[in-house]
């Protein structure tokens, strides 16, 4: 059995889960091999029995640069993907989504998990010694149920393959509570005017030692350094650029100077290990 988990991650919470998934499946001696969509070409997904992918939600929804990642995806006939995102308030429908899309390109849904992570846009405004700082530096990051449940599930589905036994019964019937579409549809329509607000107020200040870190590791090709450090419109607002800063030059306006910084739940997490 081959797996292979894909993932997008902004500032570390979604790639932690994907390596978290990598570290159990291996464990129970799965043949597994973890990447980020940056770093893997599409092609290599139809030489993996199983597909597991992974997204952070923005405003409830399937970030819109992920959505035209998948829609490129290759074709394929009820290949089984288990799909996971991470979430600091609600993921609202944003696996409903992505379940469709995938849907669409010949995608079985096997398994989902909706699991709670730190915001990292909210952080970047957060005193350091805040008792939300400190609230999430004591948190167990070491067990995560939902993530466990997609390594069960899995398991459960290769075993029944091996037995002959019918594997649709596994298939995700997807039911969205009413609360959850009521607040996704809240922030889905109120994320563009704080996004595009945000997305106007990145700048560097003079700690800025022009190491080109947050031009390199831009997913969107936004930022530029030369004399200065130029941001275009392109912005997908992941943040990765604010809290991977070496000397934290980078701030959104004047409320991030000498604010908490987030590097994935272990600490580690530097996208230019991720990048191709």
């Amino acid at each position: 059995m081959k797996v292979l988990v894909l993932y997008f991650s902004g500032t570390g919470n979604t790639a932690y889960v994907g390596k978290y998934l990598d570290n159990r499946l291996k464990h129970k001696g799965v043949d597994v091999h973890t990447a980020s969509i940056e770093a893997v070409d599409k092609s290599i997904i139809v030489e993996y029995d199983y597909l597991i992918f992974g997204f952070p939600v923005y405003a409830c929804d399937v970030p819109v640069f992920v959505q035209n990642y998948l829609k490129e995806f290759p074709l394929t006939i009820n290949k089984s993907v288990f799909l996971y995102c991470t979430k600091a308030i609600a993921s609202g429908t944003a696996l409903l989504h992505a379940e469709n899309i995938f849907k669409k390109n010949g995608y079985c849904t096997i398994g989902m998990a909706d699991i709670s992570m730190p915001g990292s846009d909210g952080l970047a405004f957060i005193k350091k010694d805040s008792s939300m700082v400190l609230k999430i530096r004591k948190r167990d990051f070491g067990n995560l149920p939902e993530a466990n449940l997609i390594v069960e599930k899995l398991m459960q589905v290769q075993n029944s393959i091996e037995l002959g036994e019918d594997i649709n019964k596994y298939k995700v019937i997807s039911k969205i509570r009413a609360g959850k579409k009521i607040v996704g549809y809240i922030l889905m329509k109120s994320y563009p005017f704080f996004e595009n607000n945000l997305k106007k107020k990145f700048w560097a200040n003079d700690n800025c030692i022009k190491c080109k870190k947050c031009e390199k590791i831009c997913p969107s090709y936004n930022i530029e350094v030369k004399e200065t450090v130029k941001f275009d419109n392109k912005c997908y607002l992941c943040m990765r650029c604010i809290h991977q800063c070496p000397v934290e030059a980078i701030q959104i306006g004047k409320k991030t100077e000498g604010k908490f910084r987030w590097k994935g739940p272990d600490g580690t997490f530097n996208p230019q290990n991720e990048l191709k």
